[in-house]
Formats: structure tokens, sequence, C-alpha cells
């Protein structure tokens, strides 16, 4: 085929759309890291919707199933969180930063930025989870946060859904064992 390289990824992404065929996903990404490379380029670029979500949905996958493939892009990823207000790319690559190894980019701003996700009854309960669990993480570095943050998941656990209060849940039962 002689397609642009970035336009072959975006049909990639967008054949979503027809069939939700997530390891062939993989299988291409994971033995194509050019294409990778033009996968995250769509991400940080929020390129219209639906190839953004679509690309940070394929995203979530490859790392479930390989982290290390995407470990690398953990910065860029990062500032995707501070530059977009986009629900699902925002729970997606959350998701994403609960697989990774954090590191201490923009280490206190990620902390406050999630426990803002959690605090906004605005944001979608997917968004506030994964944020959690993503707190556990820095939680196993700073134990003196755990306290405070805790405080701050239940006083937002008014009304809130079961995937919400079973998350309160691990991140407790994480959190006991800090």
């Amino acid at each position: 085929m002689n397609e642009i390289p970035l336009q072959k990824v975006r049909k990639i992404v967008l054949s979503i759309r027809q069939k939700r065929d997530f390891p062939s996903k993989i299988k291409h990404f994971k033995s194509n890291h050019n294409d990778l490379d033009l996968l995250l380029n769509i991400i940080y670029t929020e390129e219209e919707y639906p190839l953004t979500e679509y690309a940070t949905w394929i995203l979530v996958h490859l790392t479930k199933s390989d982290s290390s493939l995407v470990q690398q892009y953990y910065t860029p990823l990062v500032d995707v969180l501070f530059k977009t207000n986009n629900q699902t790319i925002l729970r997606n690559i959350t998701n994403v930063l609960n697989h990774l190894s954090i590191t201490t980019y923009r280490e206190s701003e990620v902390i406050d930025l999630l426990i803002n996700f959690i605090q906004d009854a605005n944001n979608k309960v997917a968004l506030q989870v994964y944020s959690m669990y993503v707190l556990i993480q820095f939680v196993h570095i700073y134990p003196e946060l755990k306290q405070e943050i805790i405080e701050i998941i239940e006083l937002n656990s008014i009304q809130k859904s079961a995937a919400y209060n079973a998350a309160y849940r691990n991140f407790l039962q994480a959190a006991k064992k800090i």
C-alpha cells in the first residue's frame, strides 16, 4: 500500500467503528513502533472526534497488554492531562497511567490534578475511579498523603455509584498495607 504513514494509522484507529478488534490493533502497534509513535501523535495533537478518543482507547488496551511499550511516553501523556478537558481522553490517559510506573515528572501537579478529578462532581465516575488507582501509586511513595486523600475520596463519595465505592474500598485496602 502506498499510503502516507499517518493516514494509515488514522485508518487503523477509525476501523474500531466497524470492529472492536483490539488484539489485532495491539499486534500491529507492538510490531510497528513507528506507527505507535504516530498513534501517540494523534493523542498529543488532539485530532478531531473520534480519532483521539479511539487512539487513547487503543492505547489503554496496548498498555494493559505490554506497559513497557508505553512507559517511555509517560511524560507527554501527563502533559495531555493538563491540556484537555475531554472526559474520554482524560479517562483513558488516566487509565493508561494506572498501568505505568509513575515518575517524578510534574509529580506534585499530577497529584493535585488527580485529586481535583475526584473532587469535581462534573467529572465522570470512571475518571474519578482511575484517579484513585493512580493515587495509590503516589501514596506508596508519599505515605503522608494517605489520610488526606482518604478524606477527600470519602467526602466526595456521597451518592456515588457502585464503581466509585468499590474503588474507594480498594484504595482503603491498598492504603492499609502502606
